[in-house]
């Protein structure tokens, strides 16, 4: 048999040429078996049916008096003020972090908010409704009206428009900081230290 190796090279190289080839057939294998890549993503529902009706109804009652703007990270509407101190400033951010609006109303022109929209969740626990319902005051008290939203008993488009219209007269209006986002203070009591600190002007 003259095909076969003599010298320990002659084996060494076709040892290495039997594992390239072997490897060249697991790679070509695992394709075959695995077929077709799978699809890493797919089109997620942007609205729950409450949110999908909540911003028709919205949509309907502004009638392009205001822009309607769904899902909005509360961090795009409230800034931190830069007069706080630092720890001020660490505690104001944490407080806003992860939280969204439901909607917010923005004037059409120059996009600015003048009304927060929130829809009532009874799925809350205790402790999130009690969260959720301080977070809403800190927001009115630094100067945005909010309209609270029950998906049991939506409103005409009609009496909705005028409790929003009602909340947009220039004497319930707090001006806007120069730079069109407001800047709130916060305000620690001393005397609660378990309740979550307030936003002031």
């Amino acid at each position: 048999m003259d095909w076969l190796p003599v010298s320990l090279l002659d084996w060494l190289m076709l040892t290495f040429v039997g594992l390239l080839v072997l490897l060249m057939l697991y790679s070509l294998l695992r394709r075959l078996w695995r077929g077709k890549p799978k699809v890493l993503f797919e089109p997620a529902v942007m609205f729950s049916p409450e949110a999908a009706t909540a911003f028709a109804l919205l949509e309907q009652a502004v009638n392009h008096r205001l822009r309607v703007f769904a899902a909005v990270q509360m961090s795009e509407v409230l800034a931190v003020s830069a007069a706080l101190g630092k720890a001020q400033r660490e505690q104001a951010a944490q407080m806003m972090l992860g939280e969204t609006l439901d909607f917010v109303l923005c004037s059409p022109g120059e996009l600015m908010p003048r009304v927060v929209v929130a829809l009532t969740d009874d799925s809350l626990s205790r402790t999130d409704g009690r969260h959720r319902h301080r977070l809403l005051e800190q927001i009115e008290t630094a100067g945005l009206p909010v309209v609270h939203l029950s998906p049991k008993d939506w409103p005409e488009p009609g009496m909705l428009w005028e409790e929003i219209a009602a909340l947009l007269q220039p004497d319930t209006i707090q001006p806007f900081a120069v730079n069109g986002r407001r800047e709130p203070t916060l305000s620690l009591p001393d005397d609660e230290p378990d309740d979550e600190p307030e936003i002031k002007w």
